[in-house]
This record gives C-alpha cells, sequence and structure tokens, in this order.
C-alpha cells in the first residue's frame, strides 16, 4: 500500500468519525432541548373557602392545546412532618412536550382569562417548572 492510499483511507475514515460524532452530538442537543417539561404551581388562598372555584378555574387550563396532563390538587391528610409544607391551597401540576409548548402555554386566551379571573382568589402563587432527564 503506498503512501496515497494510506492517506485516503485516513481522510475517509476520519471524515465518517467526524460525520457520525456530529450527528449523534446534534441528536443529544435536540433530546435536551425537547424534555418534557413539569410546570407546578402552589396556590395560598386569600379565602379557604374559595378553594373550589380556584379548582374550577384551574380546571379551564385543560382545554388549553399544548397542556398534555393536568393534575390538581390539596393538602393532603398525611403524616405532619417538618419537611412537609401544608400552608398552600390548591396545587396544579401542568406537563408540556417541551420548552415550546410551555411558552404557548403562558400566552394563551385562556391561561390569560384564567389569572385575570382568578387572581382575585389568591395571596401567593409559587410556581416550580422542571425540565425532564
Amino acid at each position: 500500500m503506498n503512501n496515497k492510499s494510506s492517506r485516503r483511507k485516513f481522510i475517509s475514515t476520519a471524515v465518517i468519525l467526524t460525520a457520525g460524532s456530529t450527528t449523534m452530538a446534534e441528536t443529544l442537543s435536540m433530546k435536551t432541548k425537547n424534555n418534557k417539561i413539569a410546570h407546578q404551581v402552589y396556590f395560598w388562598l386569600k379565602n379557604p373557602e374559595d378553594r373550589q372555584k380556584l379548582i374550577e378555574g384551574v380546571n379551564t387550563l385543560k382545554k388549553i392545546k399544548t397542556v398534555r396532563q393536568i393534575h390538581v390538587g390539596i393538602v393532603a391528610g398525611t403524616e405532619k412532618r417538618e419537611v412537609i409544607d401544608t400552608s398552600w391551597g390548591v396545587s396544579l401540576l401542568l406537563f408540556f412536550d417541551d420548552i415550546a409548548g410551555e411558552a404557548s402555554y403562558q400566552t394563551d386566551p385562556i391561561h390569560l382569562d384564567f389569572v385575570k379571573n382568578y387572581s382575585n382568589l389568591w395571596n401567593k402563587v409559587v410556581i416550580y417548572d422542571a425540565e425532564m432527564v
């Protein structure tokens, strides 16, 4: 085998390996950018007797097309422990396909109407957004 042939083999092998590495890196990059998003919201009610009204309002959010799952909750009657926060009144857990879906939810007219029509019921809201890994 001469030097020209060895050099060609080396170059073609390097090109193939580089292309494969680039494709794999792009696939991994796309995967991390498209991970599902969990949007967890906790509401502290001004008046505990408004809990059902807020639950009804929260349930209107399931009509938003980018919402994949919705779970609405209230404080569970589990064992009281120092690490458990039971000061909130209503919780909302939404799942989205990706960050774009969650961003679309934020500006959706149904979400904007919910905030406009029900924000008078709470005095505090805390939100945790998590990217699924």
